[in-house]
């Protein structure tokens, strides 16, 4: 994406009261504290970062502790600016693409977590892509590639296969921009979901077991009706859209007084879509040293399995509560991804683990009460790493002495009584 991002943008509320007010956006070197060397940002000799031994690990932790318990009562006196490059809260999506309209997914809150903080004995924030309109990040992708299909393409109508987040930010994405939208979901999905699709004013059509007999049936409508087929998790516009938490989070973090990119980024994965938009927008923010921790809930860790097997695993069923992670296989290029950093020291270096639906919805229920907010097992999936003590384990040999960033990545698919009957059961 970098040999084509200059364009004329407007400047966040925090970039206004930079020098620069109004200019053209272009990728330019970042500052030389986060430039990397002889063209790798690590030590590419060095792959055995997450867990090292138990008297090191030790004397880490106690120094990030001091660390962190100075910074908690420091006056802020110091006056540090962030030097790293900044494209603007739009990212390196085609301005041409909002000619008639703004983004349809909102910017969302970054926000210090004190609970977080002390588990992970980092500070640590979370960004609240629970809060988007269509209750997760999927909005970002989905609703860019919607918007730049319709406006650039020429497409009247928009055909999804997800009866989860991804049909959920289609047919939000079809009723803001007043096109036609027909969401096929498998006979699992539940009532409420396809209630919610249709306030949106979409079709929902009922078909097979599983999504990819869905899947196939949306896939023939498209072709059909030549709409626009939004895939779940693939698709570069898709991923374009996703990258933009990360510039949101770059203009956020130096507003929060922040002085060097994050040592981790926390999120869950579950086709890919997500994790690939957070490496490009790492990429085009120059953070080469900022590590991304995924996990996935046991059941339901195609990615896990791949990582481990070192090829692409397809999982032969979904038998995780978390069933917005429920992809039978992650993208090929997210698998290629984890692959690239111990093939050729590129940056970003990913580090995949698992939880257990329990540790996960724990998670859930504990963050619903430090922060209230209600969120679903998949992104309990990533908040069981600060929970049950994997950030505060792991190790950036790179960059060990910046924040942490959860992506709080949505909360539309659940509801208390799922909490209620995983409970009793």
């Amino acid at each position: 994406m970098l040999a084509q991002n200059t364009f004329r943008g407007t400047h966040s509320s925090s970039l206004a009261a930079s020098s620069q007010t109004s200019t053209s956006y272009t990728a330019i070197k970042v500052h030389n504290a986060f430039s990397t060397t002889n063209g790798s940002p690590h030590n590419t000799q060095n792959y055995s970062y997450f867990f090292s031994n138990s008297l090191a690990k030790t004397r880490r932790a106690r120094r990030r502790k001091k660390a962190f318990l100075a910074r908690a009562s420091s006056s802020g006196t110091e006056n540090k600016t962030l030097e790293w490059f900044n494209f603007g809260p739009r990212g390196t999506m085609l301005q041409q693409t909002f000619a008639d309209g703004p983004p349809l997914h909102v910017s969302t809150p970054l926000i210090y977590s004190q609970p977080l903080s002390e588990r992970n004995e980092r500070t640590t924030y979370i960004k609240m892509d629970n809060c988007q309109p269509s209750g997760s990040f999927k909005l970002r992708g989905l609703g860019y590639a919607c918007q730049k299909a319709l406006v650039l393409d020429g497409k009247k109508s928009f055909v999804s296969s997800s009866g989860g987040n991804a049909g959920l930010a289609v047919a939000y994405s079809g009723y803001r921009l007043g096109a036609k939208t027909t969401v096929v979901v498998p006979e699992t999905t539940p009532a409420f979901i396809r209630d919610r699709l249709e306030s949106y004013k979409a079709k929902v059509i009922v078909h097979g077991k599983q999504w990819s007999e869905a899947n196939g049936l949306a896939e023939k409508i498209a072709l059909e009706e030549d709409a626009f087929f939004a895939h779940p998790f693939e698709g570069e516009d898709t991923w374009t859209g996703h990258a933009t938490i990360v510039h949101e989070m770059c203009a956020q973090l130096r507003d929060a007084g922040e002085t060097v990119p994050p040592s981790f980024i926390c999120t869950c994965v579950g086709g890919g879509g997500l994790l690939l938009g957070i490496a490009q927008g790492l990429r085009e923010v120059g953070w080469a040293k900022t590590d991304v921790l995924v996990s996935e809930t046991v059941g339901c860790d195609s990615l896990f399995q791949s990582v481990q097997k070192n090829e692409l695993v397809t999982l032969p069923a979904i038998t995780s509560v978390a069933k917005s992670l429920g992809a039978a296989q992650v993208s090929p290029t997210a698998f290629d991804l984890t692959q690239q950093w111990k093939r050729e020291g590129k940056s970003p270096r990913v580090t995949s683990t698992t939880v257990t639906d329990d540790q996960a919805l724990d998670a859930c229920k504990n963050f619903a009460n430090h922060h209230r907010a209600l969120v679903e097992p998949a992104c309990g999936a990533c908040l069981a790493l600060s929970y049950e003590g994997r950030v505060r384990d792991a190790t950036n040999d790179t960059n060990d002495a910046g924040c942490v960033v959860v992506q709080v990545c949505g909360g539309a698919i659940t509801d208390l009584s799922a909490f209620s009957s995983s409970s009793s059961s």
